[in-house]
């Protein structure tokens, strides 16, 4: 078996029979099984896995979250190469074409990854979530200095390598967002060479931040009416927390870069969820927003002033407002704009 397909799923009943349809319909030559892994999933998703039949197979689990999930799947690979899709993703029919060559013909590489291009919720490209600095085959140095930009759904990885390194780390669970696949391809990359194809391979459901944070919010809302809430919403970022450590443990002084801009993320996003809190009415959330996010970032001098903004009285906010610039109006006010999304 040349390759396996890894799709781990959790509650994609309206995107993975495109997601399996987009593996199954790959024009290569060698042979390949898809595996999918259904991590409790409690929406359609499983009846929709059920219509596919022997063309794929499916293993079910208690939710563990997308670490756990993939690992199963990688552990039940016949494969010599592991291809990640997610759930919400889909790839173009030359996506294993164009990669597993790359690996069959340099025994350095170890992994391969691709371009993408996100689309929203229609379909409709949207963006190009792989900016220029990471369009090429980095170096380790390269990725222990930056937070770099690799799609799971974009890369495929030799089986051996990622049972070498013992798959992905399950200390990321259901409820963190994110991270684990950041610190499982900076111990591919110690491993060898990953080395880039810049064709656009897969096509990344992304949502439009505002959005993004609106739908967190009004799905959250009556969850957030607490400090006790709101440190369980805050549970979703320990992921950085961890990946801050799992560096720091693994790659010592060298990984210390990482640490800071994982903790220096967390912070920002959550001056975005402040801002987008101010911007729908919601002082107390934005008060709490803020003092999470210095707890994170003390020395970010705007979010102080921001803390402050949200501390004052929504009439006097409202009586002092006119005399600030716009863009000073928005920063303190909101909604988030794009440059603040956390990188």
């Amino acid at each position: 078996m040349k390759v396996s397909v890894v799709i781990p799923t959790y509650n994609d009943e309206g995107t993975i029979a495109a997601t399996v349809g987009s593996a199954l319909a790959q024009r290569f030559d060698g042979e390949f099984e898809v595996i999918v892994v259904n991590d409790g999933s409690t929406d359609g998703t499983r009846a929709e896995l059920a219509k596919f039949g022997d063309r794929i197979r499916v293993i079910d689990q208690a939710n563990r979250g997308v670490s756990a999930a993939r690992n199963a799947g990688i552990q039940a690979a016949a494969g010599e190469y592991i291809a990640l899709l997610d759930g919400d993703d889909t790839w173009m029919e030359d996506k294993l074409a164009k990669t597993v060559p790359v690996l069959d013909n340099n025994p350095a590489c170890v992994a391969v990854a691709s371009n993408v291009i996100g689309v929203d919720g229609a379909g409709r490209e949207v963006s190009y979530p792989v900016t220029p600095e990471f369009r090429h085959s980095p170096t380790l140095d390269e990725m222990l200095d930056k937070l770099w930009a690799y799609l799971p759904s974009a890369v495929v990885i030799r089986r051996e390598t990622l049972q070498a390194i013992g798959g992905f780390s399950e200390e990321f669970k259901p409820e963190h967002y994110a991270c684990e696949d950041t610190f499982i391809m900076l111990l591919v990359r110690e491993r060898g060479e990953i080395t880039y194809v810049p064709d656009v391979l897969v096509r990344y459901r992304c949502r439009e931040f505002h959005a993004r944070l609106a739908n967190r919010l009004r799905s959250r809302r009556f969850e957030i009416d607490s400090e006790d809430a709101f440190r369980e919403f805050e549970r979703r970022y320990e992921a950085n927390i961890i990946l801050a450590r799992l560096t720091r443990e693994h790659f010592g002084a060298r990984g210390r870069k990482i640490a800071a801009l994982s903790i220096d993320s967390v912070a920002r996003e959550l001056v975005g969820v402040g801002l987008m809190a101010m911007h729908q009415g919601d002082r107390t959330l934005a008060q709490r927003s803020y003092r999470a996010s210095i707890r994170y970032s003390p020395l970010m001098l705007k979010t102080w002033l921001r803390l402050g903004w949200a501390m004052l009285p929504a009439t006097a906010a409202r009586t002092l407002s006119p005399i600030f610039p716009p863009g000073l109006r928005r920063s303190l006010s909101g909604p988030p704009v794009m440059e603040e999304r956390p990188q």
